[in-house]
């Protein structure tokens, strides 16, 4: 390795990628190492705020405008039937409070996306990267919501917000894939590449 003049700062990573200068000399770097890029930063904030608001934004839908009588209305105009000797009354109380569940669930599974996202977390790349891809089928297969509104306990304009952090989602999902191909998880790519 060439010795480095006085004038080199500390942190800089060898031509061939294999070593750092600590200042005195050239120390290895570990295996997997990678080092950012112009993309690696925006694309970790861009994340972790999809997911914050998608955490917010279907907390706030769901505990809105998913209520007794709107999952009544929308079981009625789905013409759903109910088993004899079951009370009506039973079953939406279970479906709203089963909703919340669900819907408080992924809020805290999507704030610990956003979270990991903003702190950088490397494994944290393939986690998101696979929630925005289902985000992507997701807004998909919910277009056919707009096609029977009176059958979704949530309105028009909720149905609208989802499907545009779906599409945010989407966009999520392309610029991850191409920047997992062009560099790596995140965006980094090998030293010295």
């Amino acid at each position: 390795m060439d010795p480095v003049p006085a004038s080199q700062s500390s942190g800089q990573i060898s031509a061939d990628g294999q070593f750092r200068w600590d200042g005195q000399q050239w120390v290895p770097l570990g295996a997997g190492r990678r080092v950012p890029t112009p993309w690696t930063r925006p694309m970790q904030l861009a994340a972790a705020g999809f997911f914050a608001l998608s955490a917010i934004s279907g907390l706030v839908i769901t505990l809105a405008f998913v209520n007794h009588d709107s999952v009544l209305r929308a079981v009625h105009a789905q013409g759903g039937q109910i088993p004899t000797g079951t009370d009506i009354d039973t079953i939406i109380n279970a479906t709203v409070g089963l909703t919340y569940g669900v819907a408080i669930f992924f809020a805290a599974f999507y704030l610990v996306a956003a979270v990991g996202s903003f702190l950088a977390w490397r494994w944290m790349f393939w986690a998101v990267f696979v929630l925005c891809g289902l985000s992507t089928i997701g807004g998909l297969i919910n277009l056919r919501s707009f096609a029977n509104v009176d059958q979704s306990p949530v309105p028009v304009g909720g149905l609208v917000v989802d499907e545009l952090i779906a599409m945010l989602g989407a966009a999520l999902f392309v610029w991850m894939l191409v920047g997992l191909v062009k560099y790596g998880p995140w965006a980094m790519k090998r030293p010295g590449t």
